[in-house]
């Protein structure tokens, strides 16, 4: 009952709201939770993209993070993209779409993910209750790097990190960043924590990723530019298949640069 009214009530009031003249950094992961064809794929993101367009301006996601690190404001909404876990239409749909309309993305990689097993793919979906996809090899993740795409770190399981040893946290922040930059020959400066709430980041996570990161991303308060006093930048939550009335409203918040 409660899903029923939340659903009514961004249908509702999103019918009425524009986005804000905010920097906004969308994160995704998927351009449809079904399991259909590439043509199809190609067709829900472009259109993802043609709506956004209409009203918002595209940034390249190292230029919105380096405007929202100088706290600079906009008067017009600007949007960004990030994608999370590496799931292969990241290459073969989103990143040449999001080329055709002069923009990038962050992909945020989980490195034991790419080019895994059967059984590994079996046991990582139920993790993040996902199914019937696919992650990115490590040439596609090259190519998109070569391309200009930002390939950030996402840890090596997605595993809770607040759930983990203080050792395992090591692993699995250190290890994926050190996976990511061998594979690519490149410096990973990104960072975004699996699940992305608060009560998931744990405070050894936290101090680690302060040392090894240059930018670190949640999905938490969304109101605020930054968390934990200015150390993490937000993120807001909506995938391209969402209703138009439901990203409308989520994009309309009005956001600030007092931190928490």
């Amino acid at each position: 009952m409660r899903k029923y009214f939340r659903e009514l009530y961004l249908s509702l009031f999103g019918s009425f709201k524009v986005p804000s003249n905010e920097i906004h950094i969308i994160n995704s992961h998927f351009v449809s939770c079904n399991n259909i064809n590439i043509i199809e794929n190609q067709h829900v993101f472009r259109q993802f993209l043609k709506f956004l367009s209409l009203k918002c301006k595209f940034l390249k996601i190292e230029d919105a993070v380096r405007m929202i690190s100088s706290g600079e404001k906009v008067d017009f909404p600007c949007v960004s993209f990030s994608f999370d876990d590496g799931f292969e239409e990241c290459y073969s749909v989103i990143a040449p779409i999001l080329e055709e309309f002069n923009c990038n993305a962050a992909f945020f990689i989980n490195s034991n993910y790419v080019s895994s097993t059967n059984d590994y793919k079996v046991l990582f979906e139920k993790r993040i209750n996902v199914y019937s996809k696919r992650p990115m090899n490590w040439q596609n993740i090259r190519d998109l790097h070569q391309r200009g795409h930002i390939i950030g770190s996402h840890t090596k399981d997605h595993f809770d990190l607040a759930k983990l040893s203080f050792d395992e946290v090591v692993v699995q922040i250190i290890d994926d960043k050190h996976k990511l930059e061998n594979m690519l020959n490149y410096k990973c400066e990104y960072f975004a924590w699996p699940y992305g709430q608060k009560q998931h980041f744990s405070k050894a996570a936290f101090s680690i990723c302060l040392d090894n990161f240059k930018y670190i991303f949640s999905g938490t308060n969304y109101e605020d530019y930054f968390s934990y006093s200015g150390s993490v930048i937000n993120r807001r939550h909506i995938e391209p298949f969402w209703k138009k009335s439901h990203i409308n409203y989520f994009l309309s918040v009005k956001k600030n640069y007092a931190t928490n």
